[in-house]
């Protein structure tokens, strides 16, 4: 005879506003660590359900734990079936309601079934007072934490340096101000970070996510995590995400040990590795500096998967109302990979209410709108339950992706044995691509002889070099006198392609970096260029990061329409908002015109291409300004 559920529920009244402190009161992993709950171990589980094991106070518990339910800002809880231990069953809830004079009443309440008589005696010493005096302190300093604009509960615990930890960082900390020229206080600001953080944040090091809490641009921060990896500062591994739930499910050192196929116990979903999306560069510091064991204390929880907003479970037939308290935006509901998607979004012209129904039928075109604070209505017309998600349509802009930092020249020179394994490909997403040649090289070095063109071709490498990384492109591999490069965006491929021909066509202009202020001579050179832009495979092409696929194909037959001194853009490229935008800016120094032409290889078809010429400029100033 099953045992009677036991009920314990709390009610506390903070200052913060549930808003401020839902990213605290929901992070399960850390509220956890903060109430000194033991780490947990995932175990493999033969049901839909994670099956998690711990040791807590001698005894190993092992338990089913269900997906947490939510909705931002306003609750979340789990339902947990055990195999091992004191209790049968746990369901425990947590609640936060605005108050009418502000601030927020928080009720947390856990109804425990016991599974003997050890767990009946034990239960309200155990959780009636030990348990509701932690939480109690936990969560009133995260109302602290909350009132002072913090997001996340970082413990002052002590740190353990490696031995001889300090004589490194003092020196990787002269070499990245020194040699690799990093600001002094990004530098000290990162050292700080890993001689005092705590271990769940030292984990998984995210330079995006630092960056804002910091205040300071991204680009320099990543810069910095890079030269101190090189500086034996910091360690980077490449993490798995899930493309639905975005939890790294794998990780690994290097490229070449990285696993194109992936599967995600919690979505119960298997995916392929996309460098543009589920491949995201995580840091940690390196173990002769500070060891960090990996630990988790819960693997569920609303801020695991921080861009879901709501998630519930719908019995057959349900239809239930979610009130929505986001920002304007696009928004999907999805229920896993049994219906299909419904978009739709938040607008403040919209009215006060919307419907979806999870179906599995295609979606229609047409988006419902929906205003902030409105109700959505969630329908399941299924025969079976569905856990129903509502997240934000776009990718959490946080992430260090593959696909950039693999566009990044600075990453190709730090780190250029980072590879595929050979015969590896994946997807990296849509890159744009530029291919480079030189008009009339030959004839140069019949006009200034060998020695002096070949320094000059070389020269023409450092200037593209460096217009290339000035815009967070990368250039891939050199071909005679041509380079293949690959860039995140077009505007910033066209901006760089603008520059270099700019300063390569003027003979008496310089170069604003040190390595290129040689002057040119009375030999200007006239560079050809053609930009493409779309989906691009990643290679190890002869121990090298490449790209192939018909992107790289259309972009190689673009330059050769090039005459020198212009460019020649695809339509992707020519139409992508940003370079429309760059074009309407200047109409007095860049002219594009439209032709119509057929490639080699491509079954004859007609493209639309566009041909772009720049006015020059003779002076610094004038290369760098567009």
């Amino acid at each position: 005879m099953p045992l009677p559920e036991q009920s314990f529920r709390w009610t506390w009244d903070l200052a913060a506003p549930p808003g401020a402190l839902w990213p605290l009161v929901s992070n399960t992993d850390r509220f956890n660590r903060d109430c000194g709950y033991p780490p947990v171990t995932v175990l493999p589980s033969p049901s839909a359900h994670r099956r998690l094991q711990a040791t807590v106070m001698g005894i190993v518990v092992e338990w089913e734990e269900q997906a947490f339910e939510w909705q931002e800002p306003w609750h979340y809880a789990v339902h947990r079936e055990y195999h091992s231990g004191p209790v049968a069953r746990m369901i425990m809830r947590c609640d936060l309601a605005p108050r009418a004079g502000g601030g927020t009443t928080l009720t947390y309440e856990m109804r425990l079934t016991p599974s003997g008589l050890l767990g009946r005696l034990a239960l309200p010493l155990a959780i009636g007072r030990q348990a509701r005096a932690v939480t109690e302190r936990v969560f009133r300093r995260y109302d602290g934490l909350a009132q002072a604009g913090r997001r996340i509960s970082r413990l002052a615990t002590p740190v353990r340096l490696a031995p001889g930890a300090e004589a490194r960082l003092d020196s990787a900390r002269r070499q990245l101000c020194s040699d690799a020229r990093q600001p002094a206080e990004l530098v000290a600001r990162l050292a700080d970070c890993v001689t005092t953080a705590d271990d769940l944040t030292c984990q998984r090091l995210r330079p995006y996510a630092l960056a804002e809490e910091w205040g300071v641009p991204r680009r320099p921060t990543l810069s910095l995590f890079l030269h101190a990896t090189r500086a034996g500062l910091l360690d980077f591994h490449w993490d798995v995400l899930c493309p639905h739930c975005r939890g790294a499910k794998a990780t690994a050192a290097t490229l070449g040990a990285l696993e194109p196929a992936a599967h995600c116990e919690t979505c119960h979903l298997d995916f392929t590795a996309d460098f543009a999306q589920t491949v995201e560069l995580t840091f940690t510091p390196n173990a002769a500096i500070r060891r960090v064991p990996r630990v988790d204390y819960c693997v569920g929880g609303p801020q695991v998967t921080p861009h879901v907003v709501a998630q519930q479970r719908l019995a057959p037939g349900e239809t239930r109302p979610f009130v929505l308290a986001l920002p304007p935006g696009r928004y999907r509901v999805r229920a896993g990979t049994q219906a299909a998607p419904r978009a739709f979004r938040i607008d403040p012209e919209a009215g006060p209410a919307a419907a979806l129904e999870l179906d599995p039928t295609p979606a229609p075109a047409d988006e419902p709108a929906l205003a902030p604070g409105g109700t959505l209505t969630v329908t399941n017309p299924a025969a079976e339950s569905r856990l129903a998600v509502i997240e934000h349509v776009e990718w959490g802009d946080q992430a260090t992706t593959a696909s950039e930092v693999l566009a990044l020249q600075l990453f190709r020179d730090l780190f250029a044995r980072e590879v595929l394994r050979p015969g590896g490909q994946v997807s990296a997403g849509a890159l744009t691509v530029v291919f480079t040649d030189l008009r009339n090289s030959t004839q140069l070095y019949q006009e200034i002889g060998d020695a002096p063109a070949f320094g000059r071709v070389l020269t023409h490498f450092e200037i593209l070099k460096a217009a290339v990384a000035a815009e967070d492109g990368a250039i891939v591999k050199t071909m005679g006198d041509a380079i293949l490069a690959v860039f995140p965006r077009p505007a910033a491929a066209l901006r760089a392609m603008i520059r270099a021909q700019r300063f390569l066509a003027a003979p008496d202009a310089y170069a604003p970096a040190t390595p290129l202020g040689a002057p040119h001579g009375p030999h200007p050179l006239a560079l050809k260029a053609g930009l493409h832009h779309g989906p691009c495979i990643a290679i190890n092409q002869n121990d090298r990061q490449d790209y192939f696929g018909s992107t790289v194909n259309l972009a190689a037959r673009l330059c050769p329409l090039a005459t020198g001194g212009d460019i020649v853009l695809s339509a992707a490229v020519r139409h992508d908002p940003e370079v429309d935008a760059l074009l309407a800016s200047r109409p007095d120094a860049l002219a594009v015109t439209p032709e119509t032409t057929r490639l080699k290889g491509f079954g004859g078809a007609e493209f639309e291409v566009w041909r772009l010429r720049a006015a020059p400029a003779l002076t610094r100033e004038g290369f760098w300004r567009l």
